[in-house]
């Protein structure tokens, strides 16, 4: 079995695409994998979004609206997290296909969309978004992601759960094409490196530990 920890931006289409191509992967070899999406939020991920909606990085409004709308996302993400970790992925998935795929605008309507598509209540995520245990769970994933020294998003950190002595893996390089052909590529090519018969490590000077960062 592996645990997976995925850095993502909330609102990102590159990152929708390494998610797909690491589910597709783990679901094409039959590995049992416990999945951590986590939304990092910070001046690199903001960057990247404003990259990605055309926005010019020097323009303060349209920073502002970047920051809002990915810290909105994670909020979201957070909140339908509640309702089951299964359904809150798709839900995220979908939200950055709606915004980045389907180029629909960040909205209620948009975000109601994906909430529905992913069998959640739109209510309860409205709530919850709001209160303190969301507000906490976002900066877990905050203190998480310094102590992992994520630097960018997508970045995923991979664990063998049946041979826990070995170190973590972790990828923050998937290629620069913005195809899926070419991301799944990449990120089958590393993954089976990854794979019981080899014992190569991809970025192996990164040794990460699985007890420190457990819940």
């Amino acid at each position: 079995m592996w645990e997976i920890f995925l850095y993502i931006n909330p609102l990102c289409s590159y990152c929708l695409k390494v998610e797909q191509a690491i589910i597709d992967f783990t679901r094409k070899h039959d590995i049992d994998t416990q999945y951590h999406f986590v939304t990092n939020y910070n001046m690199a991920t903001i960057n990247d979004y404003m990259h990605l909606k055309g926005f010019k990085i020097t323009d303060i409004e349209e920073r502002n609206t970047a920051s809002k709308e990915v810290l909105e996302a994670s909020k979201l993400y957070k909140a339908a997290s509640c309702q089951g970790n299964k359904k809150a992925r798709n839900f995220l998935m979908n939200l950055q296909e709606q915004v980045n795929v389907l180029n629909n605008p960040f909205d209620d309507t948009t975000i109601k969309r994906a909430i529905n598509n992913s069998g959640l209540d739109y209510k309860s995520i409205m709530v919850d978004k709001e209160s303190q245990c969301v507000v906490q769970g976002l900066k877990r994933d905050q203190q998480l992601s310094m102590e992992m020294k994520i630097q960018k998003a997508p970045t995923a950190v991979i664990f063998d759960l049946d041979d826990e002595e070995r170190p973590g893996m972790m990828i923050n390089d998937f290629g620069e094409s913005l195809s899926q052909e070419s991301i799944s590529c990449n990120v089958n090519a590393m993954l089976e490196q990854e794979l019981p018969q080899t014992q190569e490590f991809v970025n192996s000077s990164t040794v990460i530990s699985l007890d420190k960062f457990r819940r």
